[in-house]
């Protein structure tokens, strides 16, 4: 019996970052399924469904830009870590912020990882291992 796919969820807003983030995932060698969310305002009403139903499964992981409309990605992330069902499932904020400041506000809310988003496509496609290494260091009984 196959293990099902990782559940991903991305929340960005600039679709060519989307692209290059589902090839990343795919060179990664993940069997995952990707749902996209445009804006924070969109996650932040995804963890509210998952916090109110029981049959909508918790992601395995989360992408999160920080620079997104309506609400934004610490907001985002500020609101993840009070989910009851999802509060500690693993996020990466990927985003072309190199400021310190939300380096560090991202690492009090809690996010597993803070990577700037790469310039140059040999960069970026590296995400699909962090991906690939977070998820399966966290899945018991993979390391068969």
């Amino acid at each position: 019996m196959s293990e099902p796919p990782f559940q991903i969820v991305l929340v960005e807003d600039a679709e060519a970052d989307v692209f290059l983030v589902r090839e990343a995932l795919q060179q990664g060698g993940l069997d995952f399924t990707l749902r996209v969310l445009d804006d924070g305002e969109k996650a932040v009403d995804f963890i509210e469904e998952v916090d109110e139903d029981e049959s909508e499964p918790c992601p395995d992981l989360v992408l999160l830009d920080l620079n997104l409309p309506k609400k934004s990605g610490t907001q985002v992330l500020e609101r993840m870590r009070k989910s009851r069902r999802c509060g500690r499932i693993p996020v990466i904020v990927l985003t072309s912020s190199d400021s310190p400041k939300d380096k560090e506000q991202t690492a009090r809310l809690g996010a597993n990882q803070y990577i700037r988003k790469p310039s140059r496509l040999a960069e970026f496609m590296k995400l699909g291992e962090i991906v690939r290494d977070l998820l399966v260091s966290r899945e018991p009984g993979l390391a068969s």
